[in-house]
């Protein structure tokens, strides 16, 4: 195996292990060694050199790598992170970071780490929807620079609703009976 893949591997690994620090650093290393016509895999080290970035909250750092993922595999994993969640839609630059940080803030705020269902994915994206359009309609970006907009988007704190719902119980805390009685009627609380 090509010391750059081995290096890209272990820098993977490192990422599923929570060694954030030790990810970045085999994957700059990998990085360097990739020869720069595999385009594909090049974009993956940056697609995960911007997981690592993001997971340690350096998101600009985290962008850019995206940013460069897109530009050198407009398939790859970050251009197809952006087309699952928003379909048939084509982002600029500046919707794409925006989406991307949003998405990530609330995906990092989440236990399951993920989007659960439909309904949620439709909800996020409305709701992301809604203060990109804020944005645009307050011409704050006018005349930033791309670091400058990529910090005020981090800035922006999207107030997402979470629901944790929580089924670990025992059915002897409801009552002494060792029962759950789903509801009553009346008549019944009654006598």
């Amino acid at each position: 195996m090509e010391s750059w893949k081995a290096d890209f591997f272990k820098g993977k690994k490192c990422i599923i292990s929570k060694d954030l620090k030790g990810a970045l650093g085999y994957l700059h290393r990998s990085m360097k060694k990739c020869p720069v016509e595999n385009d594909i895999e090049l974009a993956d080290l940056f697609f995960y050199l911007g997981v690592a970035f993001n997971k340690l909250g350096c998101i600009v750092p985290a962008v850019r790598s995206w940013d460069a993922s897109m530009c050198a595999d407009k398939g790859g994993q970050a251009a197809m992170l952006l087309r699952r969640i928003f379909p048939g839609e084509r982002l600029s630059n500046d919707k794409s970071y925006f989406y991307l940080i949003q998405l990530s803030a609330y995906l990092g705020r989440k236990k399951s780490g993920k989007i659960d269902s439909e309904a949620e994915k439709d909800m996020i994206i409305d709701l992301i929807s809604m203060y990109w359009e804020e944005i645009v309609d307050s011409r704050i970006l006018k005349g930033q620079c791309q670091s400058e907009k990529i910090l005020i988007f981090k800035d922006i704190d999207i107030d997402f609703p979470y629901t944790e719902v929580n089924f670990d119980f025992s059915v002897s805390d409801y009552n002494n009976t060792s029962q759950i009685i789903p509801f009553r009627t009346k008549k019944e609380t009654d006598l």
